[in-house]
């Protein structure tokens, strides 16, 4: 007899995301609760503007602005926790065919360029919401610095994730997976 579309067992093997029964609060980190608040937010907001521009045909103009900048901020608060993980896409190939000694070197050319990479994201973004500070939003009464502000927490946020993740696979060799981290 064939199981049933959706047994346990079924989804247990597939690692499907709805089940938790392996959840642990601890294997998540502030960013990461952070950007569920966000998402939740942005839903809400997108279901307004969307229930009051097609159910009552009088769009509520700031929510398409608001949740575009909340859009915004998710993305970059929500990639610490990918930094956090070490889940940001790369390929992993030339790593995995390398002997230990070139592996090493590779590994250390590439914390270097990340953690460059992340610092300068944060100069970057640091000098933005300064020059941003005077600029209005269109439909709100309120500076574009409040965007440009947790962008640069982002940013803060990953180069500090990625110092760790160094320190961590230098310390304790290969960089741990992401069942690692969250365990």
């Amino acid at each position: 007899m064939e199981k049933p579309f959706g047994d346990i067992t079924e989804a247990a093997e597939a690692g499907y995301a709805d089940d938790l029964r392996d959840f642990r609060w601890r294997g998540h980190g502030p960013e990461d609760w952070a950007g569920l608040v966000l998402l939740w937010v942005l839903a809400v907001l997108v279901f307004t503007q969307f229930f009051s521009r097609y159910a009552l045909n009088d769009s509520v103009a700031w929510t398409e602005e608001v949740a575009r900048y909340l859009l915004i901020v998710l993305v970059f608060i929500g990639s610490a926790g990918a930094v956090r993980r070490g889940t940001h896409i790369r390929v992993e190939a030339l790593e995995q065919a390398l002997p230990p000694g070139p592996r090493k070197l590779l590994w250390a050319f590439q914390d270097a360029c990340r953690l460059g990479f992340w610092a300068f994201g944060a100069w970057v973004s640091f000098d933005l919401a300064d020059k941003m500070g005077v600029m209005p939003m269109d439909s709100l009464n309120a500076s574009l610095a409040w965007v440009y502000w947790p962008v640069f927490a982002g940013f803060v946020l990953m180069t500090w994730r990625e110092i760790a993740w160094v320190w961590r696979r230098w310390r304790y060799g290969d960089a741990p997976s992401a069942q690692d981290v969250l365990a």
